[in-house]
């Protein structure tokens, strides 16, 4: 793949589609491991683009971009990093390292040290890299009557 530059912004209203799409093809790529087929086709059920619009146009989210296509986004809150994609065609590029400082920016905004992931499995040893250790093991909220999907709680202190 030839080399394109990487920049990273805020999110606007109009970028709300481009990260559903990211999440959903994120997804996709989760089978067989280390989620089942039946978790993976039931994942983004119930899920649709305008629950990704609020935090868009709040600019919450940081988005990477290659040329003008996104290819991955983070987001972090106070006490927590909530989200972080990268497009399985530019994972080892350094996209989700630099997503990852931003977002631990904004998750250690008004003074919290200790950082809050809630990853799925995949993701784990990503954390762990960043110092991140393994707390307790849950299930994603909201899913009632559909398969599990299965989580890892991890922690970190900071400053």
């Amino acid at each position: 793949m030839k080399t394109q530059r990487i920049s990273y912004r805020r999110s606007t209203a109009d970028d709300t589609q481009a990260v559903f799409d990211l999440v959903t093809a994120s997804v996709r790529r989760l089978a067989p491991v280390p989620y089942s087929q039946e978790v993976i086709d039931t994942w983004m059920e119930g899920r649709k683009v305008e629950d990704y619009q609020p935090d868009c146009v709040q600019g919450l989210v940081w988005l990477a971009e290659a040329g003008y296509r996104p290819v991955g986004f983070s987001q972090g809150e106070p006490g927590e990093v909530k989200r972080l994609f990268v497009d399985a065609n530019f994972v080892g590029l350094g996209i989700g390292a630099s997503l990852m400082e931003r977002a631990l920016d904004d998750a250690r905004s008004g003074n919290k040290k200790t950082i809050v992931i809630e990853a799925t499995l995949n993701a784990v040893p990503f954390y762990k890299k960043w110092g991140f250790g393994e707390v307790s093991e849950g299930i994603f909220p909201g899913r009632e009557g559909l398969p599990p999907i299965r989580i890892v709680r991890l922690t970190a202190s900071f400053g």
